[in-house]
């Protein structure tokens, strides 16, 4: 028995060190949000993030304002297609580095020129990785179809 009683209190005190130990490690992981150094805006932003960008006001909202805003040019050939523009959510919510990424109107960039001004003129909650506002590269696409 007495070397039981011995026991207990170093049996007790490793236990309560592998739980702080435990704690301690998993506080310390940080998560890996992969980016790359963008050739348009020379600087490292992420492709993925721990809590991803979205408008003020949802995605909701930006669909509202597309609907409302983007023209289809008159007189011209058919353009159904796929728009697809890119650009970096600042950790401020602004956009920079905006390209395009397909338009089906070609060089015209008939639609993705539009696209662009209405993405840009709302406000975005930027991205987070580790807590922290980060640059985060935005997809955006958009199907263009003028049912009859």
């Amino acid at each position: 028995m007495p070397v039981m009683k011995k026991l207990y209190p170093f049996a007790f005190i490793s236990i309560c060190l592998l739980l702080l130990i435990s704690r301690a490690n998993a506080q310390s992981k940080k998560s890996i949000c992969p980016g790359f150094q963008d050739t348009v805006l020379h600087k490292f932003v992420y492709k993925v993030t721990d809590v991803i960008p979205e408008p003020q006001g949802g995605l909701e909202k930006i669909f509202k304002l597309i609907n409302k805003n983007l023209k289809y040019p008159s007189g011209d050939a058919g353009y159904p297609g796929r728009v697809i523009v890119a650009f970096v959510i600042e950790p401020d919510g602004s956009i920079d580095g905006q390209r395009t990424i397909n338009d089906p109107s070609g060089r015209k960039h008939v639609f993705s020129k539009q696209l662009l001004d209405i993405l840009g003129s709302v406000k975005w909650k930027p991205g987070y990785c580790n807590g922290k506002a980060v640059p985060v590269l935005y997809l955006f696409p958009v199907t263009i179809d003028i049912g009859e």
